[in-house]
This record gives C-alpha cells, sequence and structure tokens, in this order.
C-alpha cells in the first residue's frame, strides 16, 4: 500500500486530489475491506482514496460499502486487468458506535 498526490483529472475539484492509494492486486474483497477501513481511519475526512485492484468481484462490493459508509465513488477506470476507483471518504466512525463492517463477501456467479 502506497500513498500519493497525484494530480486530480479533469472534471474533479480541487479537493478532489488523491491523498492516498491502495494498490490491492487480486486480493480478495474481505483483505481489501480491511485495508480501506484502516486507511480511512488515517485520513483526514473528505480525503480522496484511490483503490487499485485486480479482483473484478471488487467493483459490486465497493459499492455496497460506499453506500453503507456514506462514501462517494468518484470514477471507476479499467486499464486492461486492473481497475482504478476514486472514492471520498467522509468522517470515520466515532468509536463505540455501531459500524456495518464487515460487509458480507458477493457471491461468486
Amino acid at each position: 500500500m502506497s500513498a500519493s498526490a497525484p494530480d486530480a483529472p479533469s472534471g474533479t475539484g480541487p479537493n478532489d486530489s488523491v491523498r492516498a492509494v491502495v494498490d490491492a492486486g487480486g486480493e480478495p474483497w474481505a483483505r481489501i475491506l480491511g485495508l480501506l477501513e484502516r486507511r480511512w481511519c488515517e485520513l483526514p475526512v473528505g480525503s480522496v482514496l484511490e483503490l487499485h485492484s485486480a479482483n473484478p468481484q471488487v467493483r459490486s462490493s465497493l459499492r455496497g460499502w460506499c453506500r453503507l459508509t456514506g462514501s462517494t465513488l468518484l470514477t471507476e477506470e479499467e486499464t486492461g486487468d486492473v481497475s482504478a476507483y476514486r472514492i471520498k471518504l467522509p468522517p470515520p466512525p466515532v468509536h463505540g458506535t455501531p459500524t456495518p463492517f464487515p460487509l458480507p463477501k458477493p457471491e461468486s456467479p
């Protein structure tokens, strides 16, 4: 997992530049979920995180996670076998409050 701050792509605002990148390779959703949760709590409110994944099943789980957490899926891009997702993160949950974690694993096709 690496952090970077590349320029924002056209169509996003100045506050939508990527604050951190999670390169998950072909990891399953359960592993990616843990990485997202950790980075979410480490980053400032409103940060944009970019997730790279070669696992095609991540797309539907990520959309569900965004709905449950109040995150905004800004963009999705596919390059070969890898998908890149830009996610704007809401404030992290307050310690001691119920959270929607963990999300169930998506059913295999």
